[in-house]
């Protein structure tokens, strides 16, 4: 029989001690990336840990009290490509639990806070984004891939830095992938054309707050209805879109001080 690696071995111990240290409801995320870890204790009082499929067990071994590691059954296969992923995820899910507690009073605050959303406000964007919406498409497209890139890996930094909850929601709730980005895009190139409005001058900066909060509370909504139990906020969301509204501001305070420099080429100059 193959014999698995230590760190693979210990890797799949830490998956199930952070398990016990999570709610029931974070422990069935944990299993997101196609990995279920289990751990019991024996009659013996040894530990016995299982990793593989939902159907089908790779791996067992059992860890006896002076530390030695006694493999039972080892499959490899492409399962253990998952086990670093699942990790990583079992420690964000940890970090997420926690993060009330190391938060300031004033970001609980906030995180806990219902901002109002003024419908009329959200209209205005949507109609300065109608009248505008040539030139909007045209500086979205404008950056191509690698812009979409770099204000997606942003968000998802920026997510998984300050809102650790949202981030593994968002990550964990919904299997089709293609879906998760489709969605992402959607909503990164709405705010970043909302910032870029804003910069053009078209919108004003309560147009602009109130269209990065109903963006938030959209990717909230979609989080909680694909998650059972998902506990997203808007609000989260939407500090994270502002810092995308911002690069879509830049550029359109940008554009505006071109095309200012280029109407004033070939004006006479006063002697």
């Amino acid at each position: 029989m193959d014999y698995p690696s230590e760190h693979l071995l210990g890797s799949i111990e830490e998956i199930a001690t952070i398990k016990d240290r999570l709610s029931l409801g974070d422990r069935s995320l944990t299993a997101a990336r196609g990995l279920h870890v289990q751990k019991k204790t024996l009659f013996s009082g040894e530990l016995q840990y299982t990793a593989g499929g939902r159907l089908m067990t790779k791996l067992v071994f059992v860890k006896e009290a002076d530390g030695t590691k006694n493999v039972k059954r080892y499959q490899p296969g492409g399962w253990e490509f998952k086990v670093e992923e699942t990790l990583e995820l079992c420690r964000i899910l940890e970090r997420a639990s926690q993060a009330l507690e190391s938060w300031s009073p004033e970001k609980v605050r906030i995180y806990q806070s219902e901002e109002p959303i003024d419908s009329d406000l959200i209209n205005r964007v949507a109609e300065a984004n109608r009248e505008h919406y040539e030139e909007n498409n045209k500086q979205w497209r404008l950056g191509g891939l690698p812009r979409w890139i770099e204000l997606r890996d942003k968000f998802l930094d920026e997510l998984k830095k300050e809102w650790p909850i949202e981030y593994v929601e968002f990550q964990t709730s919904h299997r089709n992938t293609k879906y998760t980005a489709a969605l992402l895009q959607e909503n990164i190139a709405k705010v970043y054309v909302t910032g870029f409005m804003y910069g053009k001058g078209w919108i004003s900066p309560e147009e602009l707050t109130s269209a990065t909060l109903h963006l938030g509370d959209v990717l909230a909504s979609k989080v909680r209805h694909g998650l059972k139990g998902a506990r997203s906020k808007g609000i989260a969301f939407a500090d994270v879109l502002a810092h995308i509204a911002a690069s879509g501001t830049v550029d359109g305070c940008s554009a505006e001080e071109e095309k200012s420099g280029n109407s004033g080429e070939g004006e006479p100059v006063d002697k």
